[in-house]
């Protein structure tokens, strides 16, 4: 089962992504109230000294960055990627002690927490366990749009290039 848990807007604005305290319903088989409590908590202050343009860090990091010209981010690394390292690990962290798995906060664009639960039984909500699937049928089955068929091949043109088309009338 997918876990989403969309970015909060109202705490901060888009200065940084803060997600919502709210206890996640069908987290609650996995993690108590008190761990996410102190793990939503955490990340929230983590993503706030990583992405505010204000905090000491990457006042630094720029004002360092533009007198260089930006040389030093790729001999020192940045104070920002290095944090935001330390986020993903931390989630990492935190869903293989409650026996989770996470998608990377840069992968989704820190848009959403996204948490899926391991689930055993055959009837997983995921893609790849749809029978249906694109993926578990053969490339024989799927239509070509390359193969030469009577229907897709035709010998004299029904287009004729002196009428009027809406490109050739057009100005760009």
């Amino acid at each position: 089962m997918l876990v989403r848990i969309e970015r909060d807007y109202s705490v901060s604005g888009d200065k940084y992504p803060q997600f919502p305290t709210d206890y996640p319903v069908p987290l609650r088989a996995y993690v108590n109230l008190e761990d996410w409590d102190v793990f939503i908590h955490t990340l929230n202050e983590k993503l706030r000294e990583a992405f505010c343009p204000w905090s000491i860090g990457n006042l630094l990091d720029g004002i360092l960055s533009v007198l260089t010209i930006y040389i030093s981010e790729f001999v020192f690394g940045s104070i920002h990627r290095k944090r935001i390292g330390a986020i993903d690990l931390y989630i990492l962290d935190f869903a293989t002690q409650h026996n989770l798995y996470v998608a990377s906060l840069r992968n989704m664009g820190f848009l959403s927490l996204v948490f899926h639960t391991k689930e055993t039984n055959s009837k997983s909500s995921t893609l790849h366990s749809n029978p249906y699937c694109p993926e578990h049928h053969s490339i024989r089955t799927l239509p070509s749009a390359v193969t030469a068929t009577t229907s897709n091949i035709s010998t004299s043109s029904s287009h004729r290039s002196d009428l009027p088309n809406e490109w050739t009338n057009s100005t760009l």
